[in-house]
């Protein structure tokens, strides 16, 4: 049987592209990627909600934006919310992790094509949702933004809002 630690070190690695950390300090997606092979899945595996799921990953993104080069908190939630996404749908750490249970929980990870089409929907319905970029983006920011992800996965695509990114990445390219 191959090692569970190695399994979760390929996610890891295979989790990040080079334009993840775009315009990012040098060393940041090693950091993410050291911190993510060694995160304890173990301890998502006896979550029951999502607000124990919240607070399971506001503890892990403050541990890892204290690793990255930046301190960004925007930039340890996006790297968080990738690798757990692809955790969750891998088939031996899901199994192993009971992770697929999370993904009702799950954030749709923020950057700026993800972030300008929930800001600009959000705009239409006369909510202000505030976005400079993911390196300056706050809790209390994120928050809104995920709630109202949220509402359009739920409404617009029946579905959990970690597949957002799904839609709105690179939308236009997928003609």
């Amino acid at each position: 049987m191959i090692p569970i630690n190695l399994i979760q070190y390929r996610i890891a690695n295979l989790s990040f592209g080079v334009g993840t950390f775009r315009r990012q300090p040098s060393g940041t997606t090693q950091a993410a990627i050291n911190f993510c092979r060694d995160l304890g899945l173990i301890d998502f595996s006896s979550i029951k909600n999502e607000d124990e799921y919240l607070n399971e990953l506001g503890k892990q993104t403050n541990l890892l934006m204290e690793k990255l080069p930046s301190k960004s908190w925007g930039i340890a939630r996006k790297a968080l919310n990738i690798f757990l996404f692809q955790t969750a749908h891998d088939i031996i750490l899901s199994a192993k992790y009971n992770l697929t249970k999370l993904i009702p929980y799950l954030e749709v990870p923020l950057d700026n094509p993800n972030a300008l089409k929930l800001k600009n929907k959000a705009k239409q319905e006369g909510i202000i949702l505030n976005w400079k970029n993911i390196k300056d983006l706050k809790k209390i920011d994120s928050d809104a933004f995920q709630k109202y992800a949220k509402k359009i996965a739920q409404d617009e695509h029946n579905c959990s809002r970690c597949y957002l990114d799904l839609f709105y990445w690179r939308a236009d390219q997928s003609n």
